[in-house]
């Protein structure tokens, strides 16, 4: 790279974002872009909960994994689907190439993320208070990593919908190693407690100035104002319903089986969690590349990218998945040792339930970009996957511990992804039964193999054996989808 290459990157990482200037990319490198940066945010995840667990025990662990999940929970009511809709919105008045759209756009939105930030900052005070029975000083904790983390999913929104994903990776890079240089500092000192978030209030907080969207200016019409409003308010219900349904779990855990049992619960939800990044960052990059479509009445290049999306989760992620639950055991013992037994047993449960989460990421996105319609689908499945849930964890769990709190969650799950993906099944026309079918033979598989490693008591280090073995199987069962995935080549020299 030229020196003046070198400068320009440093310019647009560091300058203000440029809402009308996006740097083009193609779906593949936006999503493999998106994944370095959420696999960036995951890193930080894990790593807190892997060094508060290992250095201050599985209580301070289920503590402060309860606090991030009540931060996250409040963000979910407003916040954090403002960066959906400026990552849909901006993308479209891009796409229609219309200016004074994108800033009034990012204006209004920014308004409304502060406004519900500084609220539910607020609110997360006396909230804390009754989930930890704990101090005001913690609960002023909590109520900045609300503020913060609202801030970050706001801005990353907008950087994705303005077109600048590689200037948004950059942030998640350089304040993911901040966030755990902070918390490795604290730790070292003894700070205990939900203060121990404080070091991810620095992170969010970075990258929420860092991505502000100072250039957004002017009011969008009354129309527009309703139907952003609109998109927020139903998307926030659905991702509360769905996103926020996995920190309800981890508040459930805390609340049903004390700290220690929300701190086992906490290590397998970090190992659980990680792979879905991939399906989280294809997200990112494909709605407004769907939204695109859409703003250009592209109706069968919509639903060949829904295709090729729905396809290539369901390949690679039940290839990915399911390698997790055949290792849980080994990777329960790698990770966290002897002093975690209950979560070799969550783990699968809760892999399982990220698994199905995944497999609508595609559906889901093609629903929320058509109408307002297609939002009231999800959000309906979502809080009814979440009723299931809850009515599951109110009568079942106290009697099961934690582990009925994971197959509570799962049952909803299940619930949330299937009718998405139904309906955009039937809507479109999609050819997916063969797909599906095999997804259902693959982890048949999978719950057969462990089923024979629980009763017949294999060992733990043959777990990698099975695992390349169902990997194998998969793949000799998949070649076609796999050889269409968008996976970069190098070009032959002529």
């Amino acid at each position: 790279m030229s020196t003046e290459q070198t400068r320009g990157a440093f310019a647009r990482m560091f300058g203000p974002v440029r809402l009308d200037q996006p740097t083009g990319t193609s779906l593949a490198r936006g999503g493999a872009l998106s994944t370095v940066g959420l696999l960036a945010q995951g890193v930080l995840r894990f790593l807190t909960a892997f060094l508060v667990g290992h250095l201050a025990g599985q209580s301070q662990l289920g503590i402060v994994a309860s606090a991030i999940a009540t931060a996250t929970t409040l963000s979910l009511l407003w916040p954090t689907t403002t960066g959906s809709a400026a990552s849909k919105f901006l993308a479209r008045a891009r796409g229609a190439g219309n200016a004074d759209d994108i800033r009034a756009t990012a204006a209004h939105l920014r308004s409304r993320m502060l406004q519900s930030g500084l609220v539910l900052g607020l609110v997360s005070v006396p909230v804390w208070i009754l989930i930890d029975e704990g101090s005001w000083q913690g609960a002023l904790s909590v109520a900045a990593l609300t503020l913060a983390y609202s801030g970050y999913s706001f801005t990353r929104g907008v950087q994705f919908g303005a077109g600048q994903v590689p200037r948004a990776i950059a942030w998640d890079l350089v304040t993911v190693a901040l966030g755990l240089a902070g918390l490795a500092a604290a730790l070292v000192v003894g700070v205990r407690g939900p203060a121990l978030v404080l070091p991810l209030v620095v992170t969010y907080g970075l990258y929420a100035v860092a991505g502000w969207p100072y250039g957004g200016s002017g009011k969008p019409d009354r129309e527009r104002r309703r139907e952003l409003d609109g998109f927020v308010a139903l998307g926030a219900a659905g991702t509360l319903a769905s996103t926020g349904f996995l920190q309800l779990s981890q508040i459930s855990a805390k609340l049903t089986a004390g700290n220690a049992a929300a701190g086992q619960y906490a290590a397998a939800l970090n190992l659980a969690t990680p792979a879905s990044m991939l399906a989280a960052s294809l997200s990112l990059v494909l709605l407004p590349s769907l939204s695109e479509a859409w703003g250009r009445s592209d109706h069968e290049g919509f639903r060949a990218q829904t295709d090729r999306a729905t396809r290539a989760l369901a390949v690679v992620m039940v290839a990915i998945f399911g390698s997790i639950i055949v290792c849980s055991r080994l990777l329960v013992d790698i990770v966290w040792g002897d002093g975690y037994p209950t979560t070799r047993d969550v783990l699968p449960v809760l892999v399982l339930a990220v698994l199905a989460t995944n497999l609508g990421i595609g559906s889901v996105n093609a629903l929320t970009t058509r109408s307002q319609r297609g939002m009231l689908v999800t959000t309906g499945a979502s809080l009814l996957g979440m009723a299931v849930g809850g009515a599951f964890w109110l009568t079942v769990a106290p009697g099961l511990g934690i582990t009925g709190v994971a197959v509570g969650y799962l049952c909803g799950t299940v619930v949330i992804a299937a009718i998405p993906v139904t309906v955009v099944w039937r809507v479109d026309g999609h050819r997916w039964a063969a797909l599906f079918a095999k997804v259902a033979v693959g982890l048949a598989v999978v719950g057969g193999i462990v089923v024979a490693q629980r009763l017949a008591e294999l060992p733990v280090l043959l777990d990698p054996a099975l695992a390349l073995a169902f990997l194998v199987g998969w793949w000799l069962l998949n070649r076609a989808e796999f050889a269409r995935l968008p996976i970069p080549r190098p070009r032959r020299r002529r």
